[in-house]
């Protein structure tokens, strides 16, 4: 159920209401009340144009002391901000913040500070925050990003047990910021010793046992997760937080090849009567991702019936429908998700998707072209849109449209290079993929990939003095690459009778890359071709072995042929041209021995 499982990685529910999944954090932003989120602009630049805002409308205005130097610091750092001169912004409002002893100023100081980066100009305004504001406990979770870039892990217990102890009432979300923080640290003991270590976990607050669980389950230290969550469910807690530990006690068993319990667990919760829609669209994901499609499209058409504005919904539906082949379909789910905005970006791609199920190709290359680059399904758009002109013929037009790719996304050049020389290569014009790869070198000299890519088409084409240059070139800057000891020893041996060169490379490639299935597929052959046919038939069982290959089958053919096992060799011709009955190497060598 591939299409649904690209879903369910993206899907927005994981984030809904207490956000019991763990998602990237900055380390800079995590307190209970954050500044506000800068935004990017289409070509990826921090966007600051609303860095700055007034107070909210819930927020009684504070009275300052409205001196000329004040007003100046302040509307000028707004008009910073608006300007998108965060810097700018930054200075002032440190300034201001120094001149009075305001909450509010030294909390938006503190703020955006964080969006500097800067650990020293941090660090500061938050000690003049806390200074003017010594019991708000937003003052201490501004500290733990902070307190983590140092490596200060004891600072960190103690400043959360400090704001769970000024604000309890704010303990789920501070516990949420605080995982989310954690999870960025890379270090999961680390991490979860910290929780650990916290007044509240030792206490046995289920907020913090909670908390600990989703951070372990992240970690994918599921067998500390789950017992944590067993002993949570086994006490008297509200149904939301019933349903939460039941949705996190049920991504753990999916992850740990329990899906069949997963399912279970979820169904019994989620067909109550009163079950949220959080839970049962929990359970028809797991249904879909577990080849339930049926199952999963009655309990998203139920969803869609109550709510038809959902996106999530909708999105799940139309891709039940492109699974089921029905276009038609699929193409009223999204075409609904469109007019709603299509905030994940994505749906143009599954119209371009559904036209192509529906044969109408001119229409499918205009939804894939359609996809906007800050989509998720970009690069997969681009690929099918390119794809389907080549099988029209349309190769010329193909290569235009990677063309304008490439002007389009200058960062990105090389990578699309490299895929318009694979696109040619697939398409039998590997001379083309050969001068593209050498216009690419002169904008990328020396780049590793270009000039190994470059080695194998020039192989094809018989240049081996190429592929020699190229791979060599490799080695003198890496003489440890063994991909480019192993293809320049192969090539070596395959191509010419400098075997003993061959050799050579081959064996320090397998040195480097030990039981590599290519590597002694490789080995196996330079033997063959020196004449030694035992170790030849040893080298390429162990590489059969290891990886069913055709190319090794076909090369063990051979070897055995030549030792008279003909028998058996034509067993192995044969179980190659059940592989791939039009493989090159397998013609190529069944002409040879006329069979």
């Amino acid at each position: 159920m591939d299409l649904l499982q690209q879903m369910w990685k993206g899907a927005k529910y994981f984030a809904r209401r207490r956000g019991w999944l763990i998602l990237p954090f900055f380390l800079i932003a995590c307190t209970s009340a954050p500044a506000q989120q800068i935004s990017k602009t289409h070509n990826g630049d921090t966007d600051t144009s609303q860095l700055i805002t007034g107070v909210s409308e819930d927020t009684a205005p504070e009275p300052l002391p409205l001196t000329p130097e004040l007003v100046y610091y302040i509307l000028t750092a707004e008009i910073a901000g608006q300007r998108g001169e965060l810097g700018i912004a930054i200075d002032l409002y440190q300034r201001a913040a120094e001149l009075a002893d305001s909450p509010g100023l030294a909390s938006r100081a503190a703020q955006v500070a964080t969006y500097s980066r800067d650990q020293e100009l941090i660090y500061q305004s938050l000690e003049r925050w806390a200074e003017v504001s010594p019991d708000d406990a937003n003052v201490y979770m501004m500290r733990v990003p902070f307190l983590l870039m140092q490596r200060d892990f004891a600072g960190v217990v103690q400043t959360v047990n400090r704001a769970l102890e000024l604000a309890p009432e704010e303990a789920e979300n501070y516990l949420n910021n605080l995982t989310g923080n954690l999870s960025e640290l890379g270090d999961p003991d680390q991490a979860l010793l910290m929780m650990r270590q916290l007044d509240s976990y030792q206490a046995g607050m289920n907020e913090a046992r909670f908390a600990y669980a989703r951070l372990a389950t992240f970690f994918r230290q599921y067998h500390i997760a789950e017992p944590e969550i067993d002993a949570l469910l086994k006490q008297d807690i509200p149904a939301l937080q019933r349903e939460e530990l039941l949705i996190l006690k049920a991504e753990v068993l999916q992850r740990t090849d329990r899906s069949a319990k997963a399912i279970k667990l979820i169904a019994d919760a989620a067909k109550k009567p009163d079950a949220s829609s959080d839970l049962r669209f929990i359970y028809g994901k797991l249904l879909g991702e577990n080849g339930y499609s049926a199952e999963a499209q009655e309990v998203f058409e139920d969803l869609y019936q109550e709510n038809p504005e959902n996106p999530d919904t909708l999105f799940a539906l139309g891709l039940l429908a492109l699974e089921q082949q029905d276009g038609e379909l699929a193409k009223v789910y999204f075409s609904d998700l469109l007019k709603m905005g299509d905030n994940g970006r994505q749906a143009a791609y599954f119209m371009g998707l559904a036209e192509e199920l529906n044969e109408n190709i001119d229409a499918a290359l205009v939804w894939f072209a359609s996809v906007p680059s800050q989509s998720p399904r970009f690069e997969a758009a681009q690929t099918r849109y390119i794809t389907m002109l080549a099988e029209r013929g349309e190769i010329d037009k193909a290569r235009q449209h990677i063309n304008y790719l490439r002007m389009d996304n200058p960062d990105q050049a090389l990578q699309f290079y490299l895929f318009e020389a694979a696109f040619l290569r697939d398409n039998d014009r590997p001379q083309a993929a050969f001068d593209l790869y050498g216009e690419a070198l002169e904008k990328y000299p020396g780049n590793f990939e270009l000039l190994y890519s470059r080695a194998l088409v020039a192989e094809s084409l018989n240049r081996l003095s190429v592929v020699e240059e190229d791979l060599l070139s490799i080695l003198e800057r890496d003489p440890d690459n063994a991909q480019a000891l192993n293809a320049l020893g192969y090539t070596l041996t395959d191509r010419t009778d400098r075997h003993e060169e061959a050799y050579a490379y081959i064996t320090r490639a397998l040195e480097l890359k030990p039981n590599d299935p290519y590597y002694l597929d490789s080995l196996g052959w330079v033997y063959y071709r020196m004449g030694d046919l035992n170790n030849a038939e040893k080298y390429l069982r162990q590489a059969i072995e290891i990886q069913d290959d055709i190319e090794f089958i076909v090369h063990l053919g051979e070897v055995l042929w030549q030792q008279g096992q003909r028998e058996e060799a034509r067993q192995m011709w044969d179980r190659a041209r059940q592989m791939d009955a039009d493989n090159k190497l397998l013609q190529d060598t069944l002409r040879r021995f006329r069979q």
